[in-house]
């Protein structure tokens, strides 16, 4: 195996010190030459140099990686999210760790241990439903709180309040569902709903419920199932809702309504002539699927680029600002943004 080029070889080839080499690889202020920055960009180019990422850290103070919690890596909401946040952070030299709770308290507990001790400069966490729940989440606000790095919640708990956070206005979702389904002329429509004791998914069965019972309709619980966001929880939800008399149902993300719509499928039902069926998140197009599927939106590429804004932000404070004992303002003084969801009509559904 060819040795692997060093801070020494590259300084030797182009004729100068290493500090002059690690100054300017490292972007520091240094007065170099025209001269022999080129010639140090020359023997990088020349030797195949790659810097060494821990020795630069000490140099820096930053190992560049950021990492992101997410609740269920198969989940394709969460999946497309990982990557436009991989995108986001790669245009600012960074580079990401996904790491998968699976909706467990116990895993989120430990990833944000070992997250934190590998020295990552940013954390941006999706929180397990369970920390999302009464009496749970002031053991997640302690561990964020041990944390020195800045931390970014995102999507779940956008409204706490505690820590920096960005999410969508999940009861306008919910709202705008209802709105398009009753100018439809649906009366009588279901819901298949998230786990409600999470934050994101009450607000949207809320806002469903609200804008009904303000059109002088509501929701009946005969036609209200709980789902989990998998595709078998909407096809298991299917026949309840069907056999109850609802001409339209709100499956509160799209995934649910692949698997409502397969069991409609498998019934001889038909989307807008049986029963009309809307989705949420828009997420389905980037997998080839759901073309004619109405939905609500919440774009996964503005939440990435308003999540990586804010980490990068406090990341950009901690460097310049003194140190992560600085104050941490992602506590201190945390930031809120709350992005709105559109709705999205399918030409033939």
């Amino acid at each position: 195996m060819a040795r692997r080029a060093t801070l020494k070889d590259v300084a030797a080839a182009a004729g100068v010190s290493m500090t002059t080499v690690s100054l300017v690889l490292n972007d520091r202020p240094a007065r170099v030459s025209t001269e022999k920055r080129e010639a140090i960009a020359q023997a990088v180019k020349q030797l195949n140099y790659v810097p060494n990422q821990n020795a630069r850290s000490l140099v820096t103070k930053q190992s560049k990686l950021v990492a992101l919690i997410v609740p269920d890596v198969e989940n394709l909401f969460f999946a497309a999210l990982a990557k436009c946040v991989e995108d986001e952070c790669a245009t600012q030299g960074y580079s990401l760790i996904v790491a998968n709770s699976d909706d467990s308290r116990v895993t989120e507990h430990d990833l944000l241990r070992r997250l934190s001790s590998r020295g990552v400069d940013g954390i941006l966490l999706i929180p397990a439903r369970e920390s999302c729940s009464d009496g749970v989440g002031a053991d997640l606000r302690a561990d964020v709180e041990r944390i020195t790095c800045p931390v970014v919640l995102i999507d779940r708990l956008a409204r706490c309040g505690w820590c920096d956070a960005v999410g969508f206005d999940n009861y306008l979702g919910g709202r705008l569902a209802a709105q398009y389904l009753l100018e439809g002329g649906h009366k009588r429509i279901g819901i298949v709903t998230g786990d409600v004791a999470e934050s994101s998914a009450a607000d949207r069965r809320r806002g469903f419920a609200d804008a009904l019972e303000q059109a002088g309709e509501r929701l009946d619980p005969a036609l209200c199932v709980a789902g989990d966001y998998r595709f078998a929880s909407g096809y298991r939800a299917a026949d309840r809702i069907i056999d109850g008399g609802a001409t339209a149902v709100f499956c509160c993300n799209d995934v649910m309504a692949l698997g409502f719509r397969q069991r409609m499928a498998e019934r001889g039902l038909h989307v807008t002539e049986d029963m009309q069926v809307i989705g949420y998140d828009n997420i389905l197009k980037r997998f080839g699927l759901g073309w004619r599927m109405t939905t609500v939106e919440q774009s996964v590429g503005d939440l990435a680029a308003a999540c990586w804004g804010m980490l990068g932000g406090r990341i950009d404070g901690v460097v310049n600002g003194g140190g992560a004992d600085a104050g941490r303002p992602w506590l201190a003084e945390p930031q809120g943004k709350v992005l709105t969801p559109k709705l999205v009509q399918a030409a033939c559904a």
